[in-house]
C-alpha cells in the first residue's frame, strides 16, 4: 500500500489529527468504530461518502508500523481492497467504491465498518435495499455502532418502511440524543405516519441544532399547516354553526381575495351579536380594501370606542395611508407601539395589504427619516421588516417583557390591560398556571398571547379550552389560528436563512400557492426565475399560481416557455390545456389535454373533466357526457355535476339531470 504523505490524498478530513485519533497498534475494528462515533456524522453531513476507512487508511499512511501486521496474502489482499474502495469513493465514483468493498468482504467478512461503509455508498447511489442489507449485518456484527443504526432509519423511510425507520432512529437518538443528523429523519418519518405534533417536536429540534437549517423550518411550516388542518376538519364537522367557526371562515375568505363574501360573512356575525374580539375591525379591513374608505372608517372607530381591539387603532392607521396623512399614521404607529411593541411587529402588514404601491413606498420611505421617541432604530428596522412581510421573530417568554407585569394580578386589571391593548402585560399576568385557569381567563390569555404575537402560549390556551366540551370550538379556533400563524413564521423564515436555495423557493412557492396566498407564491416564483430563467418547475408552478389568480396571459406565456423545454411534459401541457379552456379556445387546448392523459393519477381525472368541455363546446354530447363521467371525482366546486346535468337535459335524460343538479348544489354548499 502506498505509503507517502497524507496530503496526498484527494480528500482528507478537517482537522485531522492521527497522533490523537490513531495509534499504530490499534485494529483497524477498534478505529473504525471510534471514527464511526465521533467523526461519521461531521462527515456525512459535509461530503456524503465514507469517511470511516478513509480516515484511518490516512493516518495509516503516515505511520512507520503497519496497522494490519499480517503477512499473509488474504490480509495483504484485504487491504489493497480497502485501498481501492477508499480511492473510489475519494474520487466520487461510489459504484467502484461498492465493488472493492464488496471484493474486501468476500476476503474477510467480520469488520463491521467495512459493511456500514459498503452501506454508505449503495446509499450514495440510492440502492436503498441493498444498503439495508449491509447495515443490517454491520449492525449484527457490532449492536452499538451508530452509522449503521442511523442508516437502516434514512434507508427504511426512503423505501416508505415507517414503522422500521422510526425504530432505528429512536434506537439511534438512544446512543446520541443531541445528533444533528437525527432529527431531519425523525420529523420526515413521524409527518409520513401523521404524528405531527411529533413531527413538529423533531423539526423544532433540527432548527434549535441548526438556526440557518431552511428545509427544517420549511418543514416545520408545512407540519404546523397540517396540524391546523386537522383541527379545521374537526372544527367544520362538529361545530359548523359555531361563531368561531364562521369567523374562521370570514378570515378565510378574506386572506384570499374574496372581499364580497367575506364583508357578508362578517355582517353576519355582527348581526348575531357575537361577542368574537375585533369582528367590526376585521370588517373594517375588508371595506378598506374594497375602497371603501368612510364606510371602514365607521366601522374602526366603533371598535375604538368599545376597546380591546388595537386591530381598530391599526385600521385607522391604514385608512391615514390610503388618504397620504403620513405623519398622522406614524404619530399613531408610534402611540401602538408604546401599548403593545408585539402586536405592531406581527401586525403591522395589514396596514398595507393590497395598497396602492406608491402608498406603501412612502409609508416605507417616511419610516426610514422619521424620528419616533418610541422607536430605535433597531425598532424601525424590525417595523420595516414586518411591513415587508419579513420573518417576526418569536417571543421569548422565558425572559421578563419590558412590558411585563408583577406575577399575580387581580382579574379586574388583567381586563384592564386587555380593554387598553397592553396584551403582552395581559398575557403575562395569566401564562403562570394554564392549566387551573378558567374559561373566561383562558379566552382572555388567547387573545392576549395572538394580538402580541406569542403564538405557542395561544396555542397552549387554545389546548386547555378544547379539552372542555362547552368551549371545544374557541379551543379549535384558536389552536388554528396560532398554527397558521407559526406556519407562515417558518415558511418565512425558510426563505430568508437559505435566499440562494432554488429548490426552498420552489418548496415555498408551491405551500403559498396551496394556503392561497398567491402574491407571496409569485415572489418565490420571481425570485427562482431571476436566479434561472429556464428552470422548468418554477415556470410550471408560476404557470399555475397565474391561473389561480385568472391572470391567464401571464400564466399561458409561462407555460409556452416551460413546454418549449419539454413539449411533451403531461404536466405542462395539461395546465396549458386547462388556460386554453378558460380562454375558450377549445380546439386548442384538445391536444394539450390529450398529451397530458400521461400525468400523476391525481390529475387524470380533471383533465377528462375538461375534455367533457371540449367534446360539449364541439357538440359532441355523448363523448363529453362520458367524459365528464369520468371526471366527476374532481368536482370540488359543482361546476362539472352542473355541466353534466346541463347536457342530461339536452338529451332528454331529465332524471339523470335533475340528480346532477342536486348534487351540484350540495357540492357548492359544502364547499
Amino acid at each position: 500500500m502506498h505509503r507517502g504523505s497524507a496530503n496526498s490524498w484527494p480528500l482528507q478530513p478537517k482537522n485531522l489529527n492521527c497522533s490523537v485519533i490513531f495509534s499504530p497498534t490499534e485494529s483497524l475494528n477498534k478505529f473504525l468504530n471510534k471514527a464511526a462515533l465521533g467523526w461519521g456524522n461531521l462527515y456525512l453531513q459535509k461530503y456524503g461518502i465514507a469517511l470511516l476507512t478513509l480516515a484511518f487508511l490516512i493516518c495509516l499512511q503516515s505511520s512507520t508500523t503497519h496497522a494490519l501486521s499480517d503477512s499473509s496474502i488474504g490480509q495483504s489482499d484485504f487491504e489493497s481492497r480497502l485501498t481501492e474502495a477508499v480511492t473510489a469513493q475519494s474520487a466520487g465514483d461510489f459504484k467502484a467504491a461498492i465493488a472493492a468493498y464488496q471484493n474486501a468482504l468476500s476476503i474477510k467478512r467480520d469488520v463491521p465498518e467495512v459493511w456500514a461503509n459498503l452501506g454508505l455508498m449503495q446509499h450514495q447511489v440510492s440502492d436503498y435495499a441493498g444498503a439495508i442489507a449491509s447495515f443490517t449485518t454491520a449492525h449484527q456484527l457490532q449492536p452499538k455502532l451508530f452509522v449503521p443504526i442511523l442508516f437502516l432509519g434514512v434507508d427504511n423511510l426512503e423505501l416508505g418502511n415507517r414503522e422500521n425507520a422510526l425504530h432505528y432512529l429512536l434506537l439511534a437518538q438512544q446512543l446520541h440524543p443531541d445528533d444533528p443528523t437525527l432529527s431531519m429523519p425523525l420529523g420526515r418519518t413521524y409527518f409520513g405516519m401523521k404524528k405531527f405534533d411529533d413531527a413538529t417536536a423533531a423539526y423544532l429540534r433540527a432548527t434549535e441544532l441548526n438556526s440557518k437549517n431552511g428545509e427544517a423550518w420549511y418543514r416545520l411550516g408545512i407540519t404546523y399547516l397540517k396540524l391546523a388542518e386537522e383541527d379545521s376538519r374537526t372544527l367544520s364537522k362538529q361545530h359548523r354553526q359555531s361563531p368561531f367557526f364562521r369567523a374562521l371562515e370570514a378570515e378565510s375568505l378574506g386572506s384570499q381575495g374574496h372581499l364580497k363574501e367575506a364583508e357578508r360573512a362578517y355582517h353576519d356575525l355582527l348581526a348575531a351579536q357575537n361577542s368574537l374580539p375585533c369582528i367590526r375591525s376585521s370588517l373594517g379591513f375588508i371595506l378598506a380594501r374594497e375602497g371603501r374608505l368612510a364606510e371602514a372608517e365607521t366601522e374602526l372607530q366603533k371598535d375604538v370606542r368599545s376597546g380591546n381591539c388595537l386591530l381598530a387603532n391599526l385600521g385607522l392607521i391604514r385608512l391615514s395611508v390610503e388618504k397620504g396623512e403620513i405623519p398622522s399614521a406614524l404619530s399613531s404607529l408610534n402611540a401602538l407601539w408604546q401599548l403593545d411593541r408585539g402586536f405592531v411587529k406581527t401586525y403591522i402588514s395589514l396596514v398595507t395589504t393590497s395598497i396602492d404601491t406608491q402608498r406603501f413606498e412612502d409609508l416605507d420611505k417616511a419610516l426610514t427619516q422619521s424620528k419616533l421617541p418610541n422607536l430605535s432604530s433597531e425598532d424601525i428596522a424590525l417595523v420595516r421588516a414586518s411591513l415587508h412581510g419579513g420573518y417576526t421573530p418569536p417571543v421569548d417568554t422565558s425572559k421578563p417583557s419590558r412590558q411585563a407585569t408583577e406575577t399575580t394580578v387581580a382579574y379586574p386589571q388583567v381586563l384592564e390591560y386587555y380593554r387598553r391593548g397592553e396584551y403582552r402585560r395581559c398575557a403575562n399576568s395569566l401564562m403562570t398556571g394554564i392549566s387551573t385557569l378558567s374559561r373566561n381567563k383562558l379566552s382572555i390569555l388567547a387573545s392576549c398571547s395572538f394580538f402580541t404575537g406569542d403564538l405557542n402560549t395561544t396555542s397552549a390556551a387554545g389546548t386547555q379550552l378544547r379539552r372542555t366540551e362547552a368551549s371545544k370550538d374557541e379551543g379549535l379556533y384558536w389552536l388554528i389560528r396560532a398554527k397558521q400563524g407559526l406556519a407562515v413564521r417558518a415558511l418565512v423564515h425558510a426563505g430568508e436563512v437559505e435566499p440562494d436555495s432554488i429548490r426552498l423557493h420552489e418548496l415555498l412557492a408551491e405551500s403559498y400557492r396551496d394556503m392561497g396566498r398567491y402574491d407571496a407564491a409569485e415572489n418565490e416564483y420571481t425570485l427562482v426565475l431571476g436566479m434561472n430563467p429556464k428552470d422548468f418547475s418554477a415556470l410550471i408552478g408560476a404557470a399555475a399560481n397565474y391561473l389561480q389568480e385568472y391572470r391567464l396571459d401571464l400564466a399561458y406565456e409561462a407555460i409556452q416557455r416551460a413546454i418549449e423545454q419539454r413539449p411533451s411534459d403531461p404536466e405542462a401541457n395539461y395546465i396549458a390545456g386547462e388556460i386554453l379552456i378558460d380562454q375558450h379556445k377549445y380546439d386548442e387546448a384538445k391536444p394539450h389535454l390529450e398529451s397530458s392523459l400521461t400525468a400523476k393519477a391525481e390529475l387524470i381525472p380533471r383533465i377528462h373533466g375538461l375534455l367533457g368541455q371540449v367534446y360539449a363546446n364541439q357538440g359532441d354530447n355523448e363523448r363529453a357526457i362520458e367524459e365528464f363521467k369520468i371526471g366527476i371525482s374532481s368536482d370540488d366546486d359543482g361546476s362539472l355535476h352542473y355541466l353534466l346535468g346541463r347536457l342530461y337535459q339536452k338529451t332528454g335524460k331529465k332524471e339523470l339531470a335533475d340528480a346532477a343538479f342536486k348534487d351540484s348544489r350540495r357540492i357548492a354548499n359544502n364547499r
